[in-house]
């Protein structure tokens, strides 16, 4: 674990140091490697949380947590955010998971690629951020609200994906970002690729995971089966 990256947003870190809320959550290690991530601990490292097992990397949501704040704010505070550097302008990243999340109060597992500032936390609503690649799947209130949709920052025109996908890919070839999906792990439908020129020179590029609750989140938890990057698996 690189303890060098465990940063909070800068304007609130004096703040935060004198109120003694820096306790970060390191990963353990396990069945599957994560000396390779970060963690961006939640307010007072009480909102979020996660753990390496043999069948996977949890996620698991808490009550209040918000993946668009980087400070509290009406009843709700940021959560942990896990990430993990990308490296160079050629790459790809195959992401296999599956998720529980209970009906009720809305839920959401934010996930995708985080382009903008070295040292910055990878919040959606970071403005240190010039591009932000957001794949959500989320339940409630309403039944219709059980989905999985994928956007782009700036721009957040929303792509309906099939809950059931298998793999979601995102990937980047020097200014172009895409992203593409496979039902099979074979055949993949492409969604979209954007030229991002404006990102291409920023200091650091993050896969990222983030949650929302709305309120009780019931044990609701994404689990990251498999991350291949340039076809090699990562996590075992």
């Amino acid at each position: 674990m690189r303890d060098n990256k465990l940063f909070i947003l800068a304007p609130l870190l004096a703040a935060v140091l004198a109120a003694g809320c820096i306790n970060p959550a390191m990963f353990k290690k396990g069945a599957y490697a994560v000396d390779d991530w970060e963690s961006w601990t939640g307010w007072n490292d009480t909102h979020g949380s996660n753990q390496a097992a043999n069948d996977g990397l949890y996620y698991r949501l808490s009550a209040g947590q918000d993946d668009t704040r980087d400070e509290p704010s009406d009843g709700y505070a940021p959560g942990l955010i896990i990430s993990r550097e990308l490296t160079g302008a050629k790459w790809r990243a195959d992401l296999e998971a599956d998720f529980k999340i209970p009906t009720g109060a809305m839920k959401r597992f934010s996930y995708g690629v985080w382009v903008g500032g070295d040292a910055a936390r990878p919040s959606i609503g970071s403005a240190s951020a010039t591009l932000k690649i957001v794949a959500q799947r989320q339940n409630g209130p309403r039944p219709a609200d059980d989905s999985l949709i994928v956007f782009c920052l700036p721009g957040a025109r929303p792509f309906a994906l099939p809950k059931d996908l298998k793999v979601l890919r995102f990937e980047r070839d020097g200014n172009f970002f895409s992203v593409s999906y496979a039902m099979n792990r074979k055949t993949f439908v492409p969604v979209f690729r954007l030229d991002a020129g404006s990102a291409a020179e920023a200091p650091s590029q993050k896969l990222f995971i983030g949650g929302f609750s709305g309120g009780d989140p019931q044990g609701a938890h994404m689990r990251l089966k498999s991350l291949k990057l340039n076809g090699t698996e990562v996590l075992r």
